[in-house]
Parts: structure tokens; C-alpha cells; sequence
């Protein structure tokens, strides 16, 4: 896909995601002015995925440099609610190569540029992986549940309508979004595969975040090798690790 398609794809998300926002309402007369309606509860949402999931990522925001360690590729394997395993590319300043592995409850973040890392046991009391796909902070709880490994749950849960449809390299993409408040996400859906393309969120009507999957699998067979701590890596026993993907 080249850069002045994938340009294009993103601002048709963005223009499309805020116009809901931006559409004049017709005044209501003041003393039939309604008291704003409570907010619906968000529907309840488990991010579980029943086959082992393989995403491949890159952070596209704007103002991003490409060059930058953010925008870089992000590998990332997902299975049932309790393993993940997130490898990042070597930072292209330090080298770095971070690897993160869950197991609920074990956690290892290790370095896989000096081969050297630290393994925990997570306290609990709620043994299950989370990874957020929008920056959790301030977030209402129908944002904070969309997750890597689950993005097709998500669409059917909180954004099943098709608003519209739209070309993408090969095959044509759908797109979805959900709103709350100034929040505001759109989802472009490859509509034959059913998987995501990329993740755009904006607040206030501005892009905050985007989010390209150069990959998603989600029918793998299991790899349970993934999920523990490769060999020759020297580690250091600790407490609990930080969430590794907010």
C-alpha cells in the first residue's frame, strides 16, 4: 500500500468519525429543554480469544516520526485470556529489543538485545492479561475494552454498523465506530476477512492515536512455547511488573 493511499484511508476514518460530532442539532425550545439521559452501561466484554491470535502493528499517529521507536513494529501473540507474548523491533538508538510474556500468573519482560530480563508473579487478585489497544487514562469503560486479540468482538459489540465502505490495497475496507462523549473511535474492518486494518481514536474531534495491523491471524493452532521464557536469557526474580501495553 502506498503512502498516499494509506493517507487517504486515514483521513476518510478521521472525517467520518467526527462527523456525527460536528452535524448541527435544531434548538429545542427552552421550556422543553430534556434533562440529558443518563449514559447506557457499556455491554459487558471479555477479551478471551478462543485461538491463538498473531497481530503485527505500527503506530502511524500523526506527527509520529517514522523513524521514531514508536512507530516501529509491534509483534504480538494472544491466546484465551490468560497468554500474551509482545515483541517490540530493536530500538533503532539503543538496541534495545524489549519482550514481554504473560502467563498468568508469570511475567517476564526481558531484553532480548543483551539477553537479560526479570521475572515476576503477578499478586492477583484478577489473574487475566490485559492489552489496550487506546491510552486507558480517562477513558470510558466501552474505550478501555477494546483490546488487542479481540478487535472483531469488539465491532460486533459496540460498532456492528457498516458506515461506510472504502478501498484498501487489494480488498475493500468497512468502517465502524463508537462514540461516548468527546471520545471517539473509528475501526476499519477488511469486510471479506473480517479483521481489523487499522484503529483510529480522537477526542474532541482530533486524532490522537492510529494504529495500522500490517497482520492479524486469529484461527492459529496453539504455540505454547511462545508463552514462556526462551532459553539462555539471564533473569532476575522481582515484583510484580508494570502493565506492559498502556
Amino acid at each position: 500500500m502506498t503512502n498516499r493511499t494509506l493517507l487517504r484511508c486515514v483521513a476518510i476514518a478521521a472525517a467520518i468519525a467526527t462527523a456525527g460530532a460536528t452535524r448541527a442539532q435544531p434548538a429545542e425550545p427552552p421550556e422543553a429543554a430534556p434533562q440529558a439521559p443518563e449514559a447506557a452501561p457499556a455491554p459487558a466484554f471479555r477479551c478471551a480469544p478462543a485461538k491463538l491470535v498473531h497481530i503485527v502493528t505500527r503506530n502511524i499517529s500523526p506527527g509520529l516520526a517514522a523513524s521514531d521507536r514508536a512507530a516501529q513494529p509491534r509483534e504480538l501473540w494472544r491466546r484465551d485470556a490468560f497468554f500474551l507474548r509482545s515483541q517490540e523491533s530493536a530500538d533503532p538508538t539503543t538496541g534495545a529489543q524489549p519482550l514481554v510474556i504473560i502467563s498468568e500468573p508469570d511475567i517476564w519482560v526481558i531484553n532480548l538485545a543483551n539477553r537479560e530480563g526479570r521475572h515476576a508473579v503477578d499478586a492477583g487478585p484478577e489473574l487475566e492479561v490485559r492489552a489496550p489497544i487506546l491510552p486507558p487514562r480517562g477513558l470510558p469503560p466501552s474505550m478501555r475494552a477494546l483490546e488487542y486479540g479481540c478487535e472483531p468482538e469488539y465491532v460486533a459489540t459496540f460498532a456492528p454498523r457498516e458506515e461506510r465502505v472504502v478501498p484498501w490495497g487489494g480488498t475493500r475496507a468497512a468502517l465502524h465506530s463508537h462514540s461516548e462523549g468527546e471520545h471517539r473511535v473509528a475501526i476499519l474492518m477488511d469486510q471479506r476477512r473480517n479483521v481489523p486494518l487499522m484503529v483510529s481514536y480522537l477526542r474532541a474531534g482530533k486524532p490522537v492515536l492510529v494504529i495500522r495491523y500490517d497482520d492479524y491471524r486469529n484461527d492459529l493452532p496453539d504455540r505454547p512455547q511462545l508463552f514462556i521464557a526462551p532459553p539462555n536469557v539471564k533473569l532476575t526474580e522481582t515484583g510484580p511488573a508494570p502493565t506492559p501495553l498502556d
